[in-house]
């Protein structure tokens, strides 16, 4: 237990993330290790009895030949049936094969045949894919290997944008001038590379301005930009970008209910104007 724990605090050293994924994979495959043997210490068992009773006749039958010792050594009691099935199945099949289609009969054949490709190639190979998906789905849900590969992919993010600000930057001032940044974005090698890493660029002098703060780019504002830019839309983007739009709609309304509100009292207000004026004319017309 205290190797285990020693184990856990490994895990936040990134030199120990790949020591760490695999205990954690193997404590997270204990179940389904069990169950694997448990399954095939059922089938093997049930061909062990099966085989045994089958060759049973012929052990006692030539007792003291080659073939008869042959056939004992592999089949003659159950324990050594059992080690000989586990044996076919993930070991050397051939040998034991041998054995009874050489001194018992040959149609022995079939049955070796069909366990191989049942059970060494089907079962096994089911089995296998089972511990590669409990791998994945510990990889994928443990907090620690998470934190892990977040902070390794930021890492290499950060190394990356860094060695095309360097490539860039030409003058060497530090920082990237609107011309700078859309000369080496133009590059069609360029253009490659960070399509490869999910920044796909169309409009570089669109780009220049959304990863700057201004008239120049300097390293840290392209690696925080290029992080926030580059992959495919997110949930969490959308759904901003629909209460943004929920919200701008709501006060685009609120705008155009006063300045329907203001056009109303204006109008009634000149409307009450000229009735005033139609009724000072009326008087004055006797006079």
């Amino acid at each position: 237990m205290r190797l285990l724990r020693l184990l856990k605090l490994l895990g936040m050293i990134s030199i120990f993330d790949s020591l760490y994924l695999m205990t954690t994979a193997i404590k997270g495959s204990v179940m389904v290790l069990l169950w694997a043997v448990l399954v095939l210490t059922v089938v093997e068992m049930l061909l062990a009895c099966l085989l045994q009773s089958m060759v049973e006749d012929y052990v006692r039958t030539n007792p003291g030949t080659p073939g008869g010792l042959n056939v004992f050594k592999y089949f003659g009691s159950f324990a050594r049936s059992m080690l000989t099935m586990f044996e076919m199945t993930l070991g050397n099949w051939i040998v034991p094969a041998r054995a009874l289609v050489e001194n018992v009969n040959e149609w022995y054949m079939l049955f070796f045949l069909m366990h191989k490709f049942i059970i060494g190639f089907s079962v096994v190979s089911v089995i296998t894919g089972v511990f590669i998906q409990e791998t994945f789905k510990v990889a994928t849900s443990d907090d620690q290997i998470m934190l892990n590969n977040k902070e390794r992919t930021s890492r290499e993010h950060e190394r990356k944008m860094n060695i095309l600000f360097k490539h860039a930057d030409g003058d060497g001032n530090g920082n990237l001038d609107l011309e700078e940044f859309v000369q080496v974005m133009d590059n069609a090698t360029v253009k490659k590379w960070l399509s490869s890493m999910g920044l796909d660029v169309e409009d570089a002098t669109q780009l220049f301005y959304l990863v700057g703060s201004g008239e120049s780019v300097n390293a840290h504002d392209l690696v925080k930009g290029a992080g926030k830019l580059k992959g495919s839309a997110r949930s969490i983007d959308l759904n901003i970008f629909m209460q943004e739009a929920r919200a701008t709609h709501d006060q685009v309304a609120q705008i155009l209910f006063k300045m329907e509100h203001l056009e109303a009292q204006v109008a009634e207000v000149s409307t009450q104007d000229n009735s005033a004026g139609n009724g000072i004319k009326n008087w004055f017309q006797p006079c």
